[in-house]
């Protein structure tokens, strides 16, 4: 089994998924390794690729590759947490429920492009980023993601010194970490299946090569992946406090790790039921305190305190009225903010209808 820094690649070229070979403009050719088959004679008469595997619009200049691989993959967010993340999630990149298990416990897998989600769940759905071709090429790996003798610990750091520099640096980590999630993902032949069937995985794949591929990453530590790897599936509304609490500089808002929901209603459908227990308790409390006040002192238990003793409960009583009945008009204009502002987009909507260009398609 080859380790992430023992060759060029975290794996051998004769398990690499993705077989095409690349265009080398920037590197010599004694660094890149081949798979050595029968087909070999058919793969050197093919023409190389011109762009990222999978990706035709990103061309092989290393700014370009780098500046795609970081948008891939960049997980700020949690780099900037990883030292609290302890608080919300155990410390474990081996943390990672296959999908068959993730089906058991009623979550949906549900496909997102955006990094910062990958292996975030909430109760009833979770969120797995689909493999990107390129990273199941050797060549790919050959020439943009060679280990480095200064490879660090850290991803943070990579993510610093890309944004200083006029060339993107990414950190040969991440990747490891990334690929390392879906050894955890995928280990049996129904994870496999659920895989292809959400396009996790090319749909060319078979099981066999996968396992013989994938097997590389399994036994990997840590240490050799980045932070955000370190950790493994993590729930968002946990994060969402880790949010609130730390108040991260990269964090979109102070309130959230991730929106999660997209419309009015749906806050106010998951707020109205503890709002209504509050509701209720509250009324529960204020008609005892009623009956209390209601009942003459030597019927109940309150002989000893005295008129003094009774005035000062009636008096805490009515504080304490006076503070629900406050607390709740602030509710109520709470709600009226969420609904004002519906209004104003109904408004909106209503006094610029029929504005604007009409775009109409014109058949050739």
């Amino acid at each position: 089994m080859v380790g992430p820094g023992a060759s060029s690649a975290p794996f051998p070229a004769a398990t690499a998924l993705s077989t095409e070979r690349l265009e080398n403009q920037h590197y010599p050719s004694s660094h890149i390794h081949h798979r050595p088959s029968a087909s070999q004679a058919l793969e050197e008469a093919a023409k190389p690729l011109s762009y990222v595997p999978g990706e035709p619009s990103v061309n092989l200049e290393p700014a370009e590759v780098y500046a795609f691989l970081i948008r891939e993959f960049h997980t700020p967010v949690l780099d900037e947490l990883y030292t609290r993340l302890w608080c919300v999630a155990r410390k474990s990149g081996r943390s990672i429920y296959p999908l068959n298990r993730q089906r058991v416990k009623g979550r949906d897998i549900v496909l997102t492009e955006d990094p910062k989600l990958h292996l975030i769940w909430r109760h009833d759905r979770i969120y797995v980023k689909p493999i990107p071709v390129c990273l199941l090429n050797h060549d790919f790996w050959t020439i943009y993601l060679p280990p480095s003798a200064e490879t660090t610990s850290s991803c943070k750091n990579a993510w610093q010194a890309g944004a200083n520099d006029l060339t993107p640096e990414f950190d040969r980590s991440v990747a490891v970490g990334f690929l390392r999630s879906y050894a955890y993902l995928i280990q049996h032949r129904l994870d496999f299946i659920l895989a292809r069937e959400h396009h996790l995985i090319p749909i060319d794949i078979d099981w066999i090569r996968w396992s013989i591929f994938i097997a590389h990453f399994r036994n990997i530590e840590d240490d050799q992946v980045a932070v955000r790897y370190r950790y493994g599936q993590l729930r968002l509304t946990r994060l969402n406090w880790a949010v609130r609490i730390f108040q991260p500089r990269s964090a979109m808002t102070r309130f959230f790790y991730g929106i999660p929901h997209w419309a009015t209603g749906l806050y106010l459908k998951q707020v109205i039921g503890p709002l209504i227990f509050a509701y209720a308790s509250l009324s529960v409390v204020l008609s005892s305190m009623q009956v209390a006040l209601t009942v003459p002192a030597d019927a109940l238990w309150f002989e000893k305190l005295g008129a003094s003793g009774l005035q000062a409960m009636r008096r805490a009583f009515w504080i304490f009225s006076i503070i629900t009945l406050l607390f709740s008009g602030a509710v109520w204009l709470l709600l009226l903010v969420p609904l004002s502002g519906i209004g104003w987009q109904l408004s909106w909507g209503f006094r610029n209808r029929g504005k604007g260009p009409i775009h109409r398609v014109v058949e050739p």
